[in-house]
């Protein structure tokens, strides 16, 4: 056998490339950092073709809603505003449309305008209205437990004259309360 050097198998790596601590050359991490992003590029142009391809579904609902709307007639469109179901419905989104709106563009509507005394002023009227709120519901509590107690005081004066809705009355206290006599 002939010691040839030039018989020895041929090395495709650069021996005079700097070897990385994990045994590859930097041309070999280099390349695979390549082909990781291509593959994320890859990836990126799919979901982008898969975004445009379908439909923005709340643009389908807005579409469906005008289509509707456009081929009612007046007296259906009036019917439709006036009952409480849609006019829930409506107000609810109205809220969330303007929450939507004020988190998007509040500071632009306020250096835009500068018209902070008009939202000082709401700020003022929604803390008034929910007092008063309050109010209204602490009055209307008292005003149905007054009309319950005037109902048992009906109730206990008819029981007295009648001995026997008297005795059906002291059994509902007892199965209610108990026997706290």
């Amino acid at each position: 056998m002939q010691n040839n050097l030039f018989s020895a198998p041929l090395s495709t790596s650069n021996p005079f490339a700097p070897s990385m601590p994990n045994g590859n050359s930097a041309y070999d991490d280099l390349a695979q950092s390549y082909a990781k992003l291509e593959a994320l590029k890859a990836r990126q142009n799919q979901l982008y073709a898969q975004q445009t391809q379908q439909p923005n579904q709340a643009a389908t609902v807005f579409s469906d809603i005008n289509a509707e709307l456009s081929n009612l007639s007046e007296d259906e469109l009036n019917f439709i505003n006036s009952s409480p179901e849609y006019q829930a419905v409506n107000n609810k989104y109205q809220a969330e449309f303007s929450q939507f709106l004020i988190a998007k563009f509040s500071n632009e509507y306020l250096q835009t305008t500068g018209n902070g005394r008009t939202l000082e002023e709401m700020l003022h009227t929604i803390r008034k209205q929910k007092e008063k709120y309050k109010e209204k519901f602490a009055s209307d509590i008292n005003e149905i437990r007054d009309q319950n107690q005037t109902l048992l005081s009906k109730n206990n004066q008819l029981a007295e004259t009648n001995a026997e809705l008297q005795r059906q009355l002291k059994e509902i206290q007892e199965k209610l309360w108990g026997n706290q006599e």
